[in-house]
C-alpha cells in the first residue's frame, strides 16, 4: 500500500502540473508537455494508479471478511457487478450458494400477488434495471386483462416451486383461474431484483 501511496502523489501531483500547463497556455502555442495529450497521458496514469488502488482495498476488504454486498454497496453497484469486475482480480470464485436467494419463493408469491391485483408499480419497483425496461406497464396491463378475460377471476395459486440457474434462483407457481390454469416462472438475481416475469399461457403443468 506504501508504493500505492507514493505512485497516487506522483501521478496525481504530475496531472496538476500538465492541466496547470494547458490553462496558462491556452489559445498559445505550447510545448509538448503543455498540450491537453500530455495531460491526458497523465490522468491516464492516475486512473490506472487509483483502479490498482481500488483492487488492493476490494481484497482487503474480503479478507476482513466484507460481503460482495457491502463492497458493491461501497462502489455503488450491484454486488453481483462488484465481483464480475474484482472477483478474478482477487483470485475468488463465486460460490454456487451465494447466487441462491433463499427467500426466492416468498418473494415470488408477493410479485405473483402485485400482479394479480394489478399493484403494477409495486411489482415494477422489484425489477432489476434490464427488466424494468424491457417490461413496461402497458405490457403489464395488457397481459393481466388478457387473462382475466379469458380465465375469470383468480382460486388459488399452487405450491411455489424453486430451481436455480446459472446466478439465478427460478421460482415457478401454479395459477388456478374460473376457467383455466397457468403456470407464473419468475427469476432472481442475486440482488434479489427480478430478472424475468412470465405468465406460462399453457395448462400443462
Amino acid at each position: 500500500m506504501d508504493v500505492l501511496r507514493l505512485l497516487l502523489r506522483t501521478n496525481a501531483a504530475t496531472l496538476d502540473e500538465r492541466l496547470a500547463r494547458v490553462q496558462n497556455k491556452r489559445g498559445e502555442i505550447g510545448g509538448a508537455e503543455g498540450s491537453p495529450i500530455a495531460a491526458i497521458a497523465a490522468a491516464t496514469s492516475l486512473e490506472a494508479v487509483l483502479d490498482d488502488i481500488v483492487v488492493c482495498l476490494v481484497r482487503q476488504a474480503r479478507d476482513e471478511g466484507q460481503s460482495w454486498a457491502a463492497i458493491g454497496y461501497a462502489l455503488q453497484v450491484s454486488r453481483q457487478a462488484a465481483f464480475q469486475r474484482f472477483g478474478s482480480r482477487t483470485g475468488e470464485r463465486l460460490a454456487p450458494a451465494e447466487t441462491i436467494l433463499a427467500d426466492a419463493p416468498e418473494r415470488a408469491v408477493q410479485a405473483l400477488g402485485q400482479f394479480l391485483s394489478g399493484d403494477f408499480d409495486a411489482l415494477r419497483d422489484t425489477f432489476n434495471e434490464r427488466m424494468t425496461e424491457a417490461c413496461t406497464l402497458g405490457l403489464l396491463e395488457s397481459v393481466r386483462s388478457r387473462i382475466a378475460t379469458q380465465l375469470g377471476g383468480l382460486s388459488r395459486l399452487g405450491t411455489p416451486t424453486m430451481s436455480s440457474e446459472p446466478g439465478y434462483s427460478v421460482v415457478e407457481i401454479p395459477i388456478f383461474f374460473a376457467k383455466g390454469q397457468r403456470k407464473s416462472r419468475i427469476a432472481y438475481d442475486p440482488d434479489g431484483r427480478i430478472a424475468g416475469f412470465f405468465v406460462i399461457t399453457t395448462d400443462t403443468f
